[in-house]
């Protein structure tokens, strides 16, 4: 379990309380049952925003207008008024590696966490990670409860166990109202490093309990490259191609930041677990830029739809989903990819 990092309504900096992580091994074949937001019938959710193709948002359609398919067959759809749903919002919060080049962009993420809530009824939680999960300070109704972990976060170390990360999210999530909007936002780096959790178990995890995830990435390749050569570095000894040539000056080792730079082209695991779920996924390089993509994002969030049906197929296991707008080729459409259908009375997380 976490031992969670105390509250503060001051600028003191609460004491550091490492958290011992319990891994709990669950079967995949273990029973569980998806929430729903209704008390009579299971339902599966499916976030959606639509865009023209210049990028602006479609709020003006109809349940008749979407064209949902789970597993290839057609599914009649209805849509939801999410307006002024309740809404349980996780903020994972990734302090490892270069993370703390962002520190100072992290200051004023309540303010712009407010755009998410659009004055909704509301709950936030936040978990700081690096190489496992970390602090945790849990759900509270006003977000300047968070603010001392936003404005003063403790540097972790070289590990971004991201998928370790939203495993706890979705943990501290399913315990929460089923009639509440579930939402983790990702502040981390693109790609995975050190998880334990596996990938089929997070899709399976994040089907069954109807969670979005959006995320905001920033590339610690970049940071490691900016620093690289803005920063003095250690030169080379001197060099001497041949002995009938002067000795070479200041020359540098090149090969780390050419494998940096071919390690930027890893696989985007933020990018993918917030596609999957249904959210979208903003890179950002600094203050100016988290607070403009969060801006986005809020305005994303705002315009978009939440599409629910009940499978007509009730086989366990994955399921693929693919929506489009009916005689509207040229919309673009982000949507959830799969869910995960299970039977069975819940056994908790």
């Amino acid at each position: 379990m976490y031992l969670p990092r105390p509250q503060t309504h001051t600028s003191q900096k609460p004491a550091h309380r490492p958290c011992a992580l319990a891994l709990l091994l669950l079967s995949a074949a273990l029973p569980a049952q998806s929430p729903t937001i209704t008390t009579t019938s299971n339902l599966v959710l499916v976030p959606a925003l639509v865009q023209s193709p210049t990028g602006a948002t479609l709020p003006i359609l109809k349940a008749s207008d979407f064209l949902l398919t789970d597993n290839g067959v057609s599914q009649h759809v209805t849509l939801e008024d999410t307006e002024h749903q309740p809404r349980s919002i996780v903020v994972l919060l990734q302090t490892g590696t270069t993370a703390q080049r962002n520190f100072p962009a992290y200051t004023k993420l309540g303010t712009m966490l407010d755009y998410l809530t659009d004055n909704a009824p509301h709950q936030v939680a936040m978990i700081e990670f690096d190489s496992q999960p970390e602090y945790q300070w849990d759900f509270t109704a006003n977000i300047n409860d968070l603010e001392d972990g936003f404005a003063k976060p403790d540097s972790g170390d070289h590990g971004a166990a991201i998928l370790d990360a939203v495993d706890s999210a979705i943990a501290l999530l399913r315990k929460q109202p089923p009639t509440y909007r579930r939402i983790i936002v990702l502040i981390s780096q693109t790609h995975d490093d050190g998880s334990h959790a596996q990938s089929a178990d997070i899709v399976r995890r994040l089907g069954e309990n109807n969670i979005t995830i959006e995320c905001l990435t920033f590339s610690p390749e970049k940071a490691w490259l900016k620093d690289e050569f803005t920063k003095p570095r250690h030169e080379n000894p001197l060099y001497q191609i041949s002995p009938d040539q002067p000795l070479l000056l200041h020359t540098f080792n090149l090969d780390r930041p050419l494998r940096e730079a071919i390690g930027a082209m890893r696989t985007n695991t933020s990018a993918e677990v917030a596609t999957l779920s249904g959210g979208e996924s903003f890179p950002f390089s600094g203050k100016s830029d988290l607070e403009r993509q969060l801006s986005i994002l809020a305005n994303h969030f705002a315009a978009s739809y939440t599409l629910s049906f009940s499978p007509t197929s009730k086989q366990p296991g994955f399921h693929a989903l693919h929506l489009q707008i009916a005689g509207q080729p040229t919309l673009q459409v982000s949507a959830r990819t799969s869910y995960w259908a299970t039977s069975g009375p819940s056994t908790g997380p």
